[in-house]
């Protein structure tokens, strides 16, 4: 038996955990999160131990575990797996950080332990995609990633379903995005033009440039590569009119005697305004093309209320890359779901286990 430390209990994160149960039942797990009352979340699941985060509580449970799947917010995410990496545990996280994951490589390496960055949906599953890809075709000339989760119906005021870290995704809309253009790498405002999308089947969207790329920059030689994520029709410039407002700031403003951060008040206001019980779609499409061919691949996943699409997706992924390290499949090193396209059968079996859809196509 292995002892396996889940850090980080929200949309993510406590979905990764149910999911990792079931697929690997001689793990025993520690739970830690901030929040008490996640602890009632967890009660029934057989060898999960619930524990309030505390510094002292997190040290004494990093001596025991073999493995740590992180699913934190993009603001202290880096910093925390770093201390992680130090203890000699290795990491496979989910978390949206900027900082380039290559960073911990160093110690990577000198502890033989395995790190995995953005074990999600994109970045993430996309990588893989794009990994196998690339192993298909040899030479790659173009990539382009196209991921979102739209309503299936009108959603006011934004005709978008926050479900998901309201914080990480203002970050969507305020990170540069890096693209690759004639094989330069070029950061651009999200925000700065709209990208129409046309699906078939599934209809017309507009998309923005996000920064989704991230390892495949380092890891992938291709002459174009983008990721855009859809949303419907009208949603970005509800969205840009916000940013222009100053409202995804995160410099504080003086308001009466309290200083605020804009930012902080726009999530707050995403996670009470915006509608929960919604049906979405989330939809991820990847394009792969070089002299000798085209991969295409397409996963769709239709959500619930209780089971929304994006943060299941990501869970899945996060899981079932969790059990590779666990079992010893995964090589030590800094590995991006890209590195292991050797795994692409196994999770794409999984994925179609649990609801999405999955097609492919080689030409």
């Amino acid at each position: 038996m292995g002892y396996v430390l889940f850090l980080g209990l929200g949309r993510v994160g406590l979905r990764s955990l149910r999911l990792f149960r079931e697929l690997v039942r001689d793990a025993y797990i520690y739970a830690v999160d901030r929040d008490p009352s996640v602890g009632r979340l967890l009660s029934g699941l057989d060898g999960v131990e619930f524990h309030v985060y505390r510094p002292d509580v997190l040290i004494e449970l990093v001596e025991r575990a073999k493995l740590a799947v992180t699913a934190l917010p993009s603001s202290v995410a880096l910093n925390m797996i770093s201390e992680l990496v130090k203890r000699r545990v290795s990491v496979v996280d989910v978390s949206f950080f900027a900082e380039d994951p290559y960073v911990l490589e160093e110690h990577v390496a000198r502890y033989k332990l395995v790190f995995v960055p953005d074990a999600g949906l994109a970045p993430g599953y996309s990588n893989l995609v794009v990994g196998h890809a690339v192993e298909e075709l040899g030479a790659v000339e173009t990539v382009e990633i196209l991921v979102g989760e739209v309503p299936l119906e009108p959603a006011p005021p934004l005709d978008h379903a926050i479900t998901w870290n309201p914080s990480d995704l203002i970050e969507e809309y305020t990170r540069p995005a890096r693209v690759v253009e004639d094989y330069e790498v070029r950061a651009v405002d999200p925000l700065e033009s709209v990208v129409e999308v046309e699906l078939e089947g599934l209809g017309r969207f507009e998309g923005f440039l996000s920064d989704g790329l991230r390892t495949l920059i380092k890891n992938v030689k291709a002459r174009y590569m983008r990721e855009v994520t859809i949303r419907r029709p009208g949603h970005l410039s509800k969205m840009k009119l916000l940013k222009d407002l100053g409202l995804m700031s995160k410099d504080p403003v003086r308001v009466g005697d309290v200083d605020v951060r804009p930012a902080d008040v726009l999530a707050k206001l995403l996670e009470v305004c915006t509608p929960k019980d919604i049906e979405c779609l989330a939809i991820l499409r990847v394009g792969v093309s070089g002299p000798s061919g085209k991969v295409l691949e397409l996963a769709l996943l239709r959500g619930r209320p209780e089971r929304p699409a994006i943060p299941t997706f990501t869970a899945l992924v996060h899981a079932y890359t969790a059990k590779l390290v666990y079992e010893g499949f995964v090589e030590s090193g800094v590995r991006p779901l890209e590195s292991l396209a050797e795994f692409k059968k196994g999770y794409e079996n999984y994925l179609r286990s649990k609801g999405v859809d999955v097609r492919s196509e080689t030409t």
